[in-house]
């Protein structure tokens, strides 16, 4: 594939994901980035980390692209002529990872960036990209590129995406989801009032052994299956306790879930994403396993129903949107809120992966998006068996007490 004759209509979960890079935007904060930090052993050669970059020609080729408005206003990715070095800039060594924060703009022809922090016994390399050219698994993917791990692979789509379908059956789906996401609407939904644009980070470390303690305690308290219900029990409990304490209504939560085909792991482009969403009565957060059960009840409702499925079409059909519109149909149900928080479990992150560049991996870490309304952001991922919750928020609407409370709190319900 030439550099030129790259084009693909982005899929709804891309264009979703442009519409909360909007919604953001238009709050004052800096745009939907997705990043992934790696902290290795040593010091990484910042000349031969540009080397490996921009010598790909694919991450220089994904970096620069820009979408276009194609056939019915649909949006598509266009490679352009005069492809971009990826921009990596190195850190003085004592600034704190948490705080690297690069706003990548959509149409800027610089779509990736790397920040590269350093001291004598380790460095810590934090990729990022804007959320509308990959996932969690995609920005997997690029660390495993540069790394050397894998090879980049060309499958943009869902099967939602690929199928074809009448005209009848996608409105048909598109309805199905619609009434989905009303009937799992609260008539009072918790929300935090707006605040000022600030971002801070907060994470919780568990160690191998405790995450396997809490594994154990997920699956006695109803999570079977899935050990997210327990997890977004856990927080939803610890959240109505501190943050929300003040406030009698429900929550509302739309949870992503990977929609990748097998085998597509490798796959760097575009979000293959779906929702499934839960509506959680705070009456329903005074037991642990109640509330797991609860959640788990919902998740599977909404899987023999194909919810995932429907929700895919959905945004599929919003691809024919202008933002403008498309943001006025979102946020419809709410009556202008978002969500009462947001919410992803990526599991295992970098799995099988030890080194990086030639040096032992010590950490990695999944740092939310920008936590805009609603305020409050959480990621539950696992590196080599050990369970972290990584927060993002907002420190003017959200004290540095009550992350310390919902810390405490959360702790408690997951190692009682």
């Amino acid at each position: 594939m030439s550099a030129t004759d790259f084009s693909y209509k982005i899929s709804g979960a891309d264009k979703f994901q442009l519409l909360l890079d909007r919604h953001i935007r238009l709050r004052g904060y800096i745009g939907n980035v997705i990043s992934l930090g790696i902290e290795v052993k040593g010091r990484i050669n910042a000349d031969e980390l540009r080397k490996v970059v921009n010598e790909n020609t694919f991450l220089t080729q994904i970096n620069s692209l820009k979408i276009e408005e194609g056939f019915l206003r649909i949006p598509r990715w266009k490679a352009q002529a005069n492809q971009k070095p990826v921009k990596i800039i190195e850190h003085p060594s004592e600034q704190d990872a948490v705080d690297i924060k690069p706003d990548i703009k959509v149409n800027s022809g610089n779509l990736l960036h790397l920040d590269l922090l350093q001291n004598k016994s380790n460095s810590t390399l934090i990729i990022s990209a804007h959320h509308v050219l990959a996932d969690n698994m995609g920005i997997q993917a690029i660390a495993k590129i540069i790394a050397g791990n894998i090879q980049p692979a060309f499958t943009p789509f869902t099967k939602e995406e690929n199928e074809a379908v009448s005209i009848v059956r996608q409105l048909v789906y598109t309805l199905k989801a619609t009434r989905l996401v009303f009937n799992k609407t609260p008539k009072k939904l918790a929300k935090l009032l707006l605040g000022e644009t600030e971002t801070g980070s907060h994470i919780i470390r568990f160690t191998q052994e405790e995450t396997k303690q809490i594994e154990q305690n997920a699956v006695k308290n109803g999570a079977r299956i899935s050990k997210s219900a327990f997890y977004l029990a856990a927080t939803s409990m610890a959240l109505q306790q501190t943050v929300f304490a003040k406030t009698s209504d429900s929550f509302f939560i739309p949870v992503p879930q990977n929609q990748r085909l097998r085998g597509n792991e490798q796959t760097v482009l575009g979000n293959h994403l779906s929702f499934l969403f839960y509506t959680i009565p705070f009456n329903k957060l005074t037991n642990l396993t109640e509330a797991t059960e609860f959640i788990n009840e919902q998740m599977m409702q909404q899987v023999r129903d194909k919810s995932p499925k429907s929700y895919s079409y959905l945004l599929k059909t919003f691809r024919f949107l202008p933002l403008s519109v498309y943001d006025f149909f979102f946020k419809l149900p709410t009556k202008g809120a978002v969500c009462s928080f947001l919410f992803s479990d990526v599991g295992e992150t970098l799995s099988g992966m030890k080194t990086f560049m030639g040096k032992e991996i010590t950490e990695v870490l999944n740092y939310p998006p920008n936590p805009c309304p609603p305020h409050i952001t959480f990621v539950v991922m696992k590196h080599t068996g050990a369970l972290k919750i990584i927060t993002a928020y907002n420190p003017g609407v959200i004290s540095s007490y009550e992350i310390t409370r919902f810390e405490e709190k959360i702790t408690e319900l997951l190692l009682p």
